[in-house]
Formats: structure tokens, sequence, C-alpha cells
């Protein structure tokens, strides 16, 4: 059958191969087709969207009405523009790309628009509303140039329509290009498709793929039927070994071929995401080791808890000292403990993305698998932790003080250790304490495998200990990357130069450069040349450079200073001083030099050459002298350059910088100059991991001469439970869900609850789903309340720079102010509230703006958002709130308008943009559903512990009536008392009138039993006492035939037959012995004892008996074995099966009887083993039946009476036998806790 099943698996491998083979030759005769088709499919989709959207217009804007943005602004599929006849721009439904006209006027249909941003795929149109002529241009774009690129700024080829890069479009059709066509087959573009290309969605080697997926299969299927069929056979260590070299044999392959993040695109093994070492080069990698480390630890986990193996290692145990086993339980558990830590910490340490309650708003899969992974570790820890424990305490029971003893001895070097270099891992090891001091105290471990209410609350138990051991470590994360961060901030504050400010000046010169107002005032000998510096101050130096001292300086072409002619420091002085290879930075013409004691601070000088018509016309010469630090600017991370990320720290910190001890200044809210921190500077802590001070943690980076402090408060203990709490509510849902999981794979009429836990489940469930979704609506109203409060105060925050700037332009209307006035209070607008200002004119074209950066920079058009000129143009809003977003970026802008002073018009527009305000928003949210999980952890937990006293209170009467009718026989039966009148008062009523019931009965049937024994004891007697009777008769009769022979004489022919009498007398008095014990056992007696006495002495009796051996393994070494009965009962017991023990060996095999004492599960047992015959399978039910017996010489009493003695002392009497192997009796007694 196994060679049958080989040969199936090879020939299906074979074919496969063959298949597959023919595929990929097939495939590769389509060339370039096989990429133009899902190129063609796409661009056909966006034509036919093209005109949904052209419908769309037409039907939005009637030929009779006049065009306004209210009626174009639709929901389209695409980008669109609509320009007059003149090329004028009159509508656009994109800010972030508005293509020149002059580009697009000659074309009527299909094209490749090719500009400045990118390739875009295009169509123009032509309608005529109002006698006017229109033309309409739809684009889609192929390739996009962005001259930043960042994470929110990406470059390259639309990745929905390419797969990769290795391609050349082209407008017009070319030799060795394949052409892209429209539904009609008109042409549309051509494509080149370079070596190398993929087709999107399309992976490497499909037939590979498919290969590899039906040979995993394959494998599983043979592997699985493999392990099973070893696993079967009682070789279950072989199967866990070869099921884990089956499992790691296709991980190395996977990973060796680089399978499957090589072969298809798929974000989970997207190594950018995440990647920790050569074995998980991403998250993906990483849940397939656990998955295939979940399988071989599960059939160790079947293994441990089957009893062959426990009987296995108690033999070991009890060769051994009883503490190393307890020792190396309590290690397992806590390289177990390590493990799972490290899990945590190894996720977090090489991942894109948080694990804490400020992540929950931003939660998405990656996320979910991260806690899965840490679930499946929680889960290792918990259970093996469990059953180590277990194993060691179940086997030949301790008491719990000893336990807990070998567990002091074992944890105080470590919590020594621990508190000295780590208090981190010292709060885990305590945690880790408690849970194993909670195992061995309450006895937990007898719960974990057994489904009922102590089960689940063992499970929310552990659920609660790995969420701490989590919430720590995601504590020590977030230190972690705090003290990174703060470590580049502090590197930020010793640095030589200013990145920041290099960035920011190298377009400042380049505006200066390109500036026509000042080449013309410069070259215009009529023209003051103070309005050069004026402006320069005022429109180019942004708010960043509020922290440097600023001189200008103009020189003309002769090299004269056109602003201050009496200045004696010429150009040439200014070159030779600041042009050196020493002061040289990455921006041409830009020179820093460093700040020293005889110079003072750190300074840049600009030297900005000036060209008219390509004619030199002068200089401009900067010099900025740092003065103080700012804690940070508005500035949109999304023009930042990847170039500059690397070190740029986007996130601020309070900081101060202290030079020989003294502190030099302070930076931020923190209060440097009353703290004390000059006094550790010299303390080791502050620059290793920092110090606590003020409710602040302080990290000191020092270099040769100065030392930079980096303070910020400390995280909130609020955040730090609410992290707790959050692990704790995903553990708990986690393990409902597996519970769940595991009932459905086993049967759900597998599983029978009490009461209790019935009770508890209705009372937990009763109490947590509303909670639930009470938390879930006051989470949605709190965020939904603290949006409008965000919104409310961009509002406010619109309103005040509306009301500045209106005034401004009042005056300016009025001649008083001029147009430079304006721009420049939208500067000091600007770095005053810390935001960022756009001001637009009526148009919708930009006026100014106080980073112009965003639009030099072409990250956006100088063109307002069309719906802003809707909401405040055409419907006369005064303020509109507006989401937006710029590539990756989403963020909220407000737009206001400013009014003439008669409230009529419209003069201008201005846009706010708040690029933080998702964060915003998220922080609020963090906050409000942190202290819900606070407060709902607390009363879930509360009320878990107040609902298993009511179900225990509950279900009081329950357990009494259950006690009562175990009691409940013929003898002894006293009524139930309940005070009050309820249901269960009522069922205490009908058990007291069935005892009455029952005593009635019982008269009865004791009177029908007595006459039916007696007739039975009389049957049986008559029936033993014919048995000696006819051989009696017969030797009579005997006798009497030698009479009359006359032989009565001789003495030897009369000896045999008298002796044969006085046997069958004797045997007769034997029986009436026997039956007269029987009628005259008295009751056994209830008193406490020492079992283990009464055992020992029995035995004694058998010490130096002649025929067999008698043995007595003890595994209860020296624990009390106190039992309630009657000991010279228990005695005679065990005496009697002894005797029958040693009885049923035949022959001349030598009897062997071995005693073993035991202790489980609160009970006392004592098996007697012999090496008989054993007992045949039909006489099996009849063994403690009165009168039967096996042996020939037997009353059949002996083990009735042992029954009846075991079972009236609340004992169970059972045997296993074996035929021809022998027969094994079982005594159990409850014992008796000692006092």
């Amino acid at each position: 059958m196994l060679k049958k099943k080989r040969f199936i698996l090879l020939m299906a491998v074979l074919g496969i191969g063959l298949l597959l083979a023919m595929n990929f030759i097939l495939s590769n005769r389509e060339g370039d087709e096989k990429f133009l088709k899902p190129v063609s499919k796409i661009i056909n989709q966006v034509e036919a969207e093209f005109d949904l959207d052209f419908i769309e217009i037409l039907m939005q804007n009637r030929p009779d009405e006049p065009l306004t943005f209210s009626n174009l602004s639709i929901d389209s599929y695409h980008k669109y523009y609509l320009f007059d006849e003149s090329g004028k721009l009159i509508f656009w439904s994109d800010f972030s790309h508005i293509p020149d006209f002059e580009n697009i006027k000659a074309q009527e249909n299909f094209r490749i628009l090719q500009d400045r941003e990118g390739i875009y795929f295009s169509k123009m149109r032509r309608f005529n509303r109002n006698e006017k002529g229109y033309i309409l241009f739809q684009t889609y774009p192929l390739f996009n140039n962005r001259e930043i690129q960042n994470e929110y700024l990406p470059s390259g080829f639309n990745k929905s329509v390419f797969g990769n890069d290795r391609l050349v479009i082209s407008a017009e059709q070319r030799n060795d290009f394949v052409d892209v066509k429209g539904s009609k087959n008109e042409y549309l573009f051509s494509i080149n498709f370079e070596q190398g290309y993929q087709a999107i969605g399309q992976t490497n080697n499909i037939p590979l793929m498919v290969f590899f997926f039906s040979l995993l299969f394959l494998i599983l299927i043979s592997g699985y039927d493999f392990v099973k069929t070893i696993w079967q056979k009682g070789k279950k260590i072989i199967a866990v070994f070869y099921a884990s070299i089956i499992l790691f044999s296709i991980r190395g392959f996977m990973l060796f071929f680089g399978f499957p993040q090589d072969y298809f695109v798929f974000s989970l093994f997207d190594s950018s995401k995440f990647a920790s070492s050569l074995f998980n080069p991403s998250l993906g990698d990483l849940l397939l080791n656990v998955i295939c480390l979940i399988i071989p630890f599960a059939m160790v986990l079947a293994i441990l808890l089957g009893p062959s193996f426990t009987e296995k290692f108690y033999e070991i145990t009890s060769k051994y000292k009883r503490w190393y086993f307890f020792v190396l339980a309590y290690f397992t558990s806590t390289v177990l403990l390590i493990g799972f830590y490290s899990l945590y910490i190894n996720i977090l340490s090489n991942a894109q993305w948080d694990l804490n309650i400020l992540s929950i708003p931003s939660f998405d899969y990656f996320k979910g698998i991260s806690l899965l992974l840490i679930f499946f570790g929680s889960a290792g820890y918990l259970l093996f932790t469990i059953i180590a424990l277990s194993l060691v305490l179940e086997n030949r029971p301790l008491s719990k003080v000893y336990a807990l003893k070998i567990l002091l001895v074992f944890s105080t070097p470590i919590v020594i250790g621990l508190s000295i270099f780590n208090w981190i891992y010292l709060l885990v090891y305590l945690t880790h304490l408690l849970f194993l001091i909670s195992i061995i105290s309450f006895e937990l471990h007898k719960n974990i495998f057994r489904l009922g209410l102590n089960t689940f609350l063992t499970f929310f138990f552990g659920c609660l200990i790995s969420a701490i051991v989590t919430g720590i470590a995601a504590h020590e994360v977030l230190l972690e990357r705090q003290q990174q961060s703060k470590i580049r901030f502090g590197n930020q504050q010793l640095i030589e130069n200013d990145v920041m400010a290099e960035f920011f000046l190298s377009d400042i010169m380049k505006r200066i450069s390109e500036d026509i107002f000042i080449k013309n005032a410069l070259t215009d000998p009529l023209q003051s040349k103070e309005p050069i510096e004026r402006k320069i101050r005022r429109i180019h130096m942004t708010n960043y450079f509020d922290q440097y001292a600023l001189r200008v300086k103009v020189f003309n072409a002769s090299g004269d200073n056109v602003l201050q002619r009496t200045d004696e420091e010429s150009l040439q002085d200014l070159r030779v001083n600041y042009v050196k290879s020493d002061y040289v930075t990455s921006v041409r013409d830009l020179y820093f030099i460093k700040g020293t004691e005889e110079i003072g601070s750190n300074q840049y000088f600009a030297f900005i050459p000036l060209y008219k018509d390509d004619v030199f016309s002068g200089t401009v010469y900067l010099e900025l002298s740092q003065i103080r630090v700012l804690p940070g600017s508005v500035f949109p991370k999304l023009l930042m350059d990847q170039n500059y990320q690397a070190s740029f720290n986007d996130r601020y910190y309070d900081f101060a910088v202290y030079q020989d001890g003294v502190l030099q200044y302070g930076v931020g809210v923190f209060n440097y100059r009353a703290s004390d921190l000059h006094t550790s500077l010299d303390n080791s802590s502050l620059y290793s991991s920092g110090i606590y001070k003020k409710q602040h943690h302080h990290l000191g980076v020092k270099s040769d001469e100065k030392v930079v402090i980096v303070s910020s408060p400390t995280y909130s203990i609020y955040y730090i439970l609410a992290d707790i709490s959050l692990f704790f509510l995903f553990y708990i849902l986690l393990t409902l869900l597996s519970v769940g999981i595991y009932a459905l794979l086993k049967g759900l009429n597998n599983f029978n609850f009490n009461y209790a836990t019935k009770l508890q489940m209705y009372l937990n469930f009763a109490f947590f789903f509303p909670i639930l979704i009470i938390s879930a609506i006051i989470l949605g109203l709190l965020a939904s309340s603290y949006q409008d409060e965000l919104h409310r105060q961009y509002f406010q925050r619109a309103t005040l720079v509306k009301d500045n700037l209106s005034a401004i332009m009042e005056k300016q209307s009025a001649g008083v102010a001029e147009r430079e006035d304006f721009f420049e209070e939208v500067n000091n607008l600007a770095g005053t509230a810390n935001i960022e200002i756009n001001v637009f004119d009526k148009t919708g074209y930009l006026m100014t703006s106080s980073q112009p950066n965003i639009f030099d920079k072409r990250v956006v058009t100088r063109y307002v958002n069309p719906l802003a000129m809707a909401e405040l143009i055409e419907r006369q809003n005064n303020l509109v709130l507006l989401e937006e977003n710029i590539g990756k970026l989403n963020y909220k802008a407000v737009y206001s308008a400013i009014r003439s002073s008669d409230g009529q018009n419209v003069q201008a527009i201005i846009a706010i943009p708040f690029f933080e305000s998702e964060n915003e928003l998220d922080i609020l949210i963090a906050d409000v559903l942190s202290n819900i999980l606070n407060i709902f952890v607390l009363v879930f937990i509360i009320f878990l512990f107040v609902s298993y006293f009511v179900s225990k209170n509950l279900t009081f009467p329950f357990k009494l009536l259950t006690q009562k009718l175990k009691a409940t026989d013929l003898e002894n039966n006293e009524p139930m008392y309940w005070p009050s009148k309820d249901e269960i008062g009522m069922l205490v009523n009908e058990y007291n009138n069935m005892l009455f019931k029952l005593e009635a009965s019982k008269n009865v049937l004791a009177n029908t039993e007595k006459e039916s024994a007696w007739r039975e004891m009389a049957k049986q007697v008559a029936h033993e006492i014919k048995n000696p009777l006819t051989p009696m008769k017969l030797t009579l009769q005997h006798l009497l035939r030698l009479q009359a022979a006359g032989k009565l004489d001789d003495p030897q022919k009369l000896k045999k037959p008298v002796e044969t009498l006085i046997t069958q007398v004797d045997t007769l008095s034997d029986i009436a012995t026997s039956f007269s014990t029987f009628a005259k056992m008295p009751l056994p007696k209830n008193d406490l004892m020492d079992f283990r006495s009464v055992v020992k002495s029995t035995l004694e009796l058998f010490k130096n008996r002649e025929r067999g051996t008698v043995t007595f393994e003890d595994y209860t070494e020296n624990m009390p074995l106190q039992v309630v009965g009657d000991d010279q009962l228990f005695g005679r017991v065990i005496s009697n099966l002894i005797i029958n023990g040693i009885q049923a060996v035949e022959g001349r095999k030598k009897p062997v009887v071995n005693v073993y004492m035991r202790e489980l599960n609160g009970k006392v047992i004592v098996e007697i083993k012999d090496n008989g015959k054993g007992i045949p399978d039909d006489l099996r039910d009849k063994i403690f039946i009165p009168n039967f017996s096996t042996k020939s010489e037997g009353s059949g009493l002996g083990l009735a009476i042992a029954k009846r003695g075991v079972e009236t002392a609340g004992g169970d009497i059972w045997f296993e036998t074996s035929v021809g192997l022998g027969t094994s009796f079982f005594l159990s007694f409850d014992l008796v806790p000692h006092k």
C-alpha cells in the first residue's frame, strides 16, 4: 500500500512538472503581448471613465446656465481641467497639478502629456455653453516626477498600471515598441518593455510558483500521513522529530529561494515593513516560522499530557531528590518567560509600527498579526509553565510550603541581581514569580485541562499575567525608541551645521537669484535699494530664521555696497574671509563657521550672484548668526526630501545646553534653571539610560565641550495601565476564540459545563457585552466631540488670522500700507500662531504664503482648492473646513474669506492647512480609549470576582442538596431546613416529603428483603450442607456393609471411613462458622486512623510466609495519610486480598504479591497485584456476589464482605485483570486534610 502511494505521488509530481514546462515554453512565445494586455485593459477602463466624467459634467451644467465651481465640482473618477478658447483656466478639479495650456491646445483626442510633473494619459474635448467654446482636459498619471521625493510624495511609474520601471513610453509610434490602442482600436501611445519588466499582478515565474505550491501540498499530505502512522505506532518522539524535519526543511527551501516575497507582491512579506534576521526577513516569514514551531510544540504537549510519559516521569523522579525537579521546572518556566518577552521585543524592535494604546486609532492587519504572534508566545509560556509545575506537583505530592521554599531559594538571587542592574526586568520577573506562586498556592494546574468555572478563571488570570509582561515589554520598547530619538535630537543640537537651515537657505538663495524685482532695483540707478533688503527680510526669509540675526548687504557689479556706501568692508574682503574650503557646505555659495568663544555663535555666509539677461549685475550677501534656538517651527514633512530625512528628527523635545557645567540656555517648557540637573552631569546613568526628575525623563548627550540634556514628560501611568488593559482584552478575546474553535473541532456535545460554570459565563457575558457596546458608543461620541472641538479651534485660529489680515488689507486699499506690509504680516502671524498661512486672490490664485517652498517645489500648484471657491465665493460662506491630501499625506485645511469693508465682496481667500490634524485626533482618541479600557478592565476584574462569589452563593443550595442526596440511604436520613419560601425552599420541601416516603418504603422493603434474604440463606445453607452430607452418607453405608461382613474389627479398614467422616464434619463446622460470622458481623467503626500504619501492620503478618512473596512500595514518602474508618476491617480486607492473590497462583509457579500505595487527587490508593492466572471474562461480573468463589474450598463471602466494608467507610474497590498475567485489586479512601 505504501509503495502504491509513493508511486502515485511520484507520477503526480512528474505530471505537474511536465505540464508546467509546456506552459512555460508556450508562455514565453507571447513576448510583449503578455505585458501589453493588462496595460491595455486598464487604459481602456480609464477611457470609459473619462466618458462617464464628461457625461456627468454635461448633466450638471445645462447649456443655458453659467459655468460655476459648484456645478463643475463632481465626484469624478479622474482629474479634469476646463479652459476657455483663449486658454484661460476656468476650473480645476485638482490643485496638486495643472497642465500648461500651451502643451495641450493643439490636441483633439487621446495623447500622452509630458511635463515637469510627469507623464499623463489624457483626453481633450470641446463643448459649448452660452455660445462660448470650452476645452475639457482629462488626465490620468502614468509617471510621477517629483522634485521632492519622500514617503508622502513617491515618484516613478503608476503601480496601478505597471509592475516596475523597466519600460519606456512614447507618444508616437516607434520601432520595437508595442502600441496601446483604445476601445475603438485607435492608436493611443506606445510602450517599449525592457528586459526584466514585470506586469502588474504578475509573478516572476507563475509556472514555478504553481509547481512549488503543488509540490508543497503533496509533501504536506504525504508527510502528514507518514508522521501520523509513526504516532499511532506509539513512537511519538520520533514522530515529533520527523514532523520538525519536514516543516523546517520546507521553511529552509522557502528562505533559500526567497519564496514567496520574490515571486509575488504581498505586503505581509515586505522586508521594508519588518525584518529581524536571516530567518525572519519579513513579518509573514516570522508568522510561518511560528506556525512551524507550534505544530511540534503541540505534539510535545500531547506527549507530556499522556499517561505513558507521566508514568515514566514518576519512575525517574523516584530515583532522585525532589528539589532537583522543582528547580528544573522553575528554570524551564523562566526560559519560557524570556522567550515570550524576547518575542515581543524582537517584533517591535524590527517593525515600523508600535503596539500600544497610542497605535490603536491606526490599527491595521500588521498590528493584528503581531498581536496574534505575541498571543502564540503567551500561550506557549503559560501552558508549558503550568505543565512543568503540574508534573512535579502531582508526582508524590508534597506540602505547598516545600514547593514555595524551593521557589524562594531559586528566585532570591535573580531578584537581587535584577534589582541592581535592570528594574524593568525585575518587574517582569516579579510578575512571573506571582504567577508561579499562584499556581502552587491555588493549584491552578488542576484546572487547565478540564473546562469549567475554575478553568476560565485560570485562563483569565493567565491572560492578566501575560498582559502585564507584554505591557512592561511595550514600555521598554517605548523607552528604547524614545532614547534613540533623544540621542538623535541631542546630536542635532551638537552638530556643527544646521541641516534644516541649509535646506531652507538653498531655496531662499535660488528665489533671490531669480527675483526680477531685486534685479531691476539693483540695475536701476534711479531706484532706491532699500526695498531690496526689505523684500529679502519680509518675503524670502521664512519663520525658521527667527532664531538667527540677519545682516543683508547688496553689491553691484563693481563690488560696491549699494545699501551702505560708507561701509569699509568690501565684497572682496568678505570673500577672502569666508570663501574657504574649511567653511564650505553642501549648498553652493553657502559657508558655515562653527561658533566659538572668540566669534560667538554659529554663523552662515551666503554669496548670491545676480544675473540679468545673462549679464552679471551684482551680489547679495547674507550673514546669519544664531542667537537662540527655537523648539520647532511649522514645516510640513512633505517638503523634506528623503536625502535629508536621515539626519532630521521630526520630534521636538525640551533641551538645555551646558558648557563646563554651567547652563548656557534652555529651550521648551521645562525649567532647567530651577532644577538641579547640573549636579547630575557626572552621573553615568544620565548618558546611558537617562534619569527621572520632576516628572520628566532626562537624557544627556555630550561632546568634548558641551552637554545637551534632552527632556520629555514621563510616560503617563494611565497609558501604561491602558497598554496592559489593551493586551488583557486582546488575550481574553483570542483565548475565548481558541476555546470556541477547540470546542467546535471536538464537538459541542462533548463539553458539558456544570451549573456554576454556566451561571458564571452568563453573568460575565451579561456584563461584558453591554459595557462593550456602551464603551464603543461613548468612544464614538467622545471622538466626535473631540473632532468638533478640534474643528472649533481651527476655526478660531483662522478667524484670528482673517481679522488681522483684513485690517492690513483695508489699510492697503486706503493707501496707508503697502503690499509688502501685507506679506510681512502674513509671515508674522504664521510665526506667532505657529501655523502655515496661504493667501489667494478672489480668482483662486496664490498671492503670498508663509511657506513658499511648497509652491516653489511644485508640491502643489498656486491655485486654491476648487471646493473652497464654490463654498466661499459662490455660496458666500465665511469659513469652510475641507479634507485634503497631497500624495499620501492626508490633512485638513480651513478656508476663510477676507471681505471688503462693507462685507459684500470677497477680496482674498485665506487657507490654513493643519498637517498634524490626523495625529492630533488620534492622540485625543487614544486618551479617551485609555480611560475607557482602564475602567472597563478594572470593572471586569471586580465583576469577575463578584460574579464568582455570587455564583458560589447561588449554587450553594444545590451543593447542599447534592450532599444530602449522596448521603441518602435506607438508614439515617435527616430532613433539611430552608428559611425562605422560594424555589429552593419548594425543592427542600419536596426532598423532605421524599424522605418520609422513603422511610415508609424502607420498612416495607426491609421486611421483604429479610424474608427474601432468609429464603436465599436457607437455600444456600441447605446447598452447602448437602455437599458434605453425601460423602458422609456413603461412608456410613460403607461402614454398614463392613459390619454386615464382620470386618469392623480391622482397624485399617475402619480408619479411612472415620477420617472421611471427621473431614466432612469439619467442613460442616467451617460452613456454620462462616455463616455465623457473616450474620453477626458488626457495623464498622468510623475512627480517624493512620492508614500507612494499618497497611504496614497487616503486611507484617506475611513477612515470614513460606509460600509466596509479598512486597511493598510506598510512593507517598512521609506524607500524612489520615483516613476515617475501621482499622480492623481495613486490615482484614487487605489481608483477605493478599491471601486471595497467593491462592490465585497455580502449579509450581511461585506466588508474588506486590502492594503499592499512592496519593492522587486527595485520595490514598492501595494496589494489590498478584501474578496469578487472572479472572476470565465471564466471571468478572460475579466477583463481589456473596457465596460466589472460584476456589473449591472457598465460601465466596470474602470479597463480598470486603466490598461491603470498604463502601460503608466511603471508599471504593475495583480490580483490573489480564488472563494469564494476574489481577490487581485497588482500594481508594478519601484523605482527611492534615491540621
